[in-house]
């Protein structure tokens, strides 16, 4: 068990958020002591691991990035989804013998954190069949591709900068996809990403 951290650990379920977020740290200084992380296989049972370790290790806020794909591809994978939600979403432990205090919070984005990506271009509501649609709309954007080689040839930040896109524009669109989907306009494509730059105190 590690000493209690006051500082926030970002659990990704796979290496897109992890280097995503650590192409923000050159930018943003309050991102310096952000510790992302990403499960070992994107199972919903290794999500719950890594957040049962993060707590153990002390970090004082535990956010977890949320690709709603694979959770809505059944109604047996909704319904693991939800239960997990329900017992750590906005839950807040403390546990004084050990020092432990610990906020947790879920960031869902529908269909995956590409999605966020698109919202550095452009506003859409269009209904992606799969993640893979919107990696491919996102290629045809500015290129992006899904892979490891491109990853670390490519801040991902810095990239989609450079070809045109705002970061400050990817939160808006992301605070507009969450209006329209709390005024009941629909269930699908939002993100809730800009929610967890402002908690962290980026507007």
């Amino acid at each position: 068990m590690g000493k209690q951290r006051n500082t926030t650990i970002i659990i990704g379920e796979g290496p897109t958020e992890f280097y995503y977020l650590n192409s923000l740290k050159d930018e943003f200084r309050i991102l310096q002591h952000i510790k992302p992380d990403s499960p070992k296989n994107t199972s919903l049972r290794e999500l719950q691991r890594s957040i049962e370790s993060s707590i153990q290790m002390g970090y004082s806020q535990v956010f977890c990035l949320i690709d709603m794909d694979t959770k809505k591809k059944d109604a047996k994978s909704m319904a693991e989804y939800q239960r997990l939600k329900k017992k750590y979403h906005n839950v807040h432990i403390v546990k004084k013998r050990s020092g432990i205090d610990c906020q947790i919070r879920f960031y869902e984005t529908e269909r995956c954190t590409e999605l966020f990506f698109i919202y550095y271009f452009k506003y859409t509501t269009q209904k992606f069949q799969t993640s893979e649609d919107v990696e491919v709309l996102l290629n045809k954007i500015c290129g992006y591709d899904k892979t490891l080689k491109f990853f670390r040839g490519h801040p991902l930040h810095q990239f989609f900068e450079k070809q045109g896109g705002n970061f400050v524009n990817a939160i808006a669109n992301t605070n507009r996809s969450l209006v329209d989907v709390r005024n009941g306009n629909r269930d699908y494509t939002y993100s809730e990403i800009g929610s967890m730059f402002n908690d962290l105190g980026i507007e």
